[in-house]
């Protein structure tokens, strides 16, 4: 059946940022060109108007544009769009202002929803991180990593108490992943590592280590002014996980690696490498060990991202148009994709995506270093040769899964789950970019993805139920609806199988939930489905986002 509908945030726009609304169908004539918009606020005072725009066809659907950035007064509004005196379509009161997103769901993702998950956790241990009763070495990591990044940036605007609160479930994941390590020492693993996660899966995932090692040592050096002891302890993990990985660890076996998910020919025998997404969290490892102290990592950092800059496409490798990403292995013919996470085993975990902050934060560091302008070349090559075309390639400038060869750019063919936990990471990349590059059309990635999750998406129509197991509601036949992804947070939004206040589940997906099923083609990329089982890095990555966000521009719009 045909569907059409007329999508905006549920949670609200911060103004000043890049504010927008679509339109979908599949029928290229719904909207004609002489429609407009007009925004009223709560007064009826029409205080913009504008025309509405067609942007293109993706994702199997023609998209129309509507834009009212600007600068407005804080309260409620409303997008009326109408052609020849007839109204087409009328949003329900949005919320423009400062900081609308952040005032909105920062307490409930970072604060309420893991307060929850502890009460619920398996012996009072962690966090229940997901619709099972799993406690993760990764998604305790990434949930720590994302909660340190509103700690260290956005703390400016988080009260006394919350910032206690939000300590404390520092804390929490911090201590899971220090058992998480005392167990696989006392199963004989080697010193540092730490098993994937305890009953059920007490395996050693070198991925695991890594970004265990990024989790201790940015919580200890945030803490180290109030708790030195706590924050000594911190270090010493991160530096045995990362001499672990520096001296011992293999990478892991090729058991549950998906050739499809990768864009990996059938067949492919994975080599005995790091993947380059470890490679990259290796890295901010040792920066986060330098900041504590250890200035022995400098010298591994440096030699690290010698070894990652090794693997980006150049100009003259081309994928497509693109160039700048990288190659998941060295010589591999297929470059990483955003996010390939799925089962127990090599891909578990991978969610950062194409996380190349840390040479920023190195270039920013050693300004000095022989290698900076290698690393300033290698973020510039990302930056315009990949990220900012390949994200401009939908109207949302929502962050695709990556180039497969022999079909191009797919943002929906791929993931098992957890795909949003990279729109999260992949706006405070964005940011960074625009810090880097001075270039404000990364704004409209950093806002395109958060917005995604806060209810700016391609909506949810009656199909899209069929990659849900517990959420059912009744959308009319034919109609897409936006909502807010964030459970309990603004005017609609999605369900989840825990209904946790906070919670963000697995998003849009063409695979039925935990099933790797439909092959990546440019024909079957679409959000077509719903999955909707939790998972705790999806709010680690929006909090992560939002507060990066918020905090580059108190700088870069005052």
């Amino acid at each position: 059946m045909p569907v059409h509908g007329f999508l905006y945030s549920q949670i609200g726009y911060d103004s000043g940022d890049p504010m927008r609304a679509l339109i979908r169908s599949d029928d290229r004539d719904h909207v004609a060109e002489s429609a407009t918009f007009s925004v009223t606020d709560s007064d009826g005072n029409e205080v913009t108007t504008g025309p509405v725009r067609y942007w293109g066809f993706a994702w199997k659907t023609h998209w129309w544009q509507i834009d009212f950035s600007g600068v407005y007064e804080s309260g409620e509004y409303v997008i009326t769009v109408s052609d020849a005196g007839k109204t087409l379509y009328t949003s329900d009161p949005t919320t423009i202002g400062e900081h609308v997103v952040w005032d909105a769901s920062f307490e409930a993702v970072a604060l309420y929803q893991l307060e929850e998950r502890a009460r619920l956790a398996r012996n009072g241990v962690g966090w229940k991180d997901c619709g099972a009763e799993w406690r993760e070495a990764n998604s305790h990591a990434t949930m720590v990593i994302g909660l340190c990044t509103a700690l260290d940036l956005g703390f400016e605007w988080i009260d006394g108490a919350n910032t206690e609160r939000l300590r404390a479930q520092i804390h929490r994941g911090c201590e899971y992943l220090a058992i998480l390590q005392d167990t696989a020492a006392r199963l004989g693993a080697p010193d540092g590592s730490v098993v994937h996660e305890i009953p059920n899966h007490m395996v050693i995932i070198p991925g695991d280590s890594a970004q265990a090692a990024v989790a201790f040592g940015y919580a200890a050096r945030l803490i180290a002014d109030i708790e030195s002891d706590r924050s000594a302890e911190y270090v010493s993990r991160a530096e045995a996980a990362m001499e672990y990985l520096l001296l011992r660890a293999e990478p892991h076996s090729g058991d549950n690696f998906s050739a499809s998910n990768h864009g990996a020919p059938a067949g492919y025998v994975v080599p005995p490498e790091f993947m380059t997404r470890d490679i990259a969290m290796m890295i901010w490892a040792c920066l986060e060990l330098y900041a504590a102290g250890q200035t022995t990592y400098k010298g591994h950092a440096v030699r690290l991202a010698r070894e990652l800059i090794a693997r980006q496409i150049t100009e003259a490798e081309k994928e497509g148009e693109f160039y700048g990403h990288f190659r998941t292995f060295p010589g591999s013919p297929f470059t990483e994709k955003a996010n390939c996470h799925h089962h127990v085993g090599h891909d578990t975990g991978t969610t950062f995506p194409h996380y190349i902050v840390p040479l920023l934060e190195m270039r920013r560091r050693w300004p000095d270093h022989p290698d900076a302008q290698t690393w300033t070349e290698t973020i510039r090559r990302f930056a315009y040769g990949y990220f900012l075309p390949a994200c401009s390639l939908n109207p949302f400038y929502l962050l695709p899964m990556g180039y497969f060869t022999g079909q191009g750019i797919l943002s929906f063919c791929g993931p098992w789950h957890g795909i949003n936990t990279s729109y999260g990471f992949g706006a405070a990349l964005a940011v960074a970019l625009e810090g880097a590059t001075g270039d404000r059309t990364f704004r409209e990635i950093a806002v395109g993805n958060l917005q995604w999750i806060a209810g700016l998406n391609a909506g949810i129509t009656a199909e899209s139920f069929g990659g849900c197991v517990k959420w059912k509601e009744n959308v009319p036949p034919g109609v897409a609806l936006p909502y807010s992804q964030v459970y309990g947070v603004g005017t609609r939004y999605t369900g989840n199988w825990t209904g946790i206040r906070g919670t963000i589940p697995n998003g849009f997906d063409v695979n039925p939930q935990f099933q790797l099923v439909v092959e990546p083609t440019v024909e079957n990329d679409e959000p077509k489905l719903f999955t909707d089982e939790d998972w705790i890095p999806h709010g680690a990555g929006f909090i992560a986002g939002l507060a990066t966000l918020r905090k580059h521009k108190f700088f870069a719009d005052s």
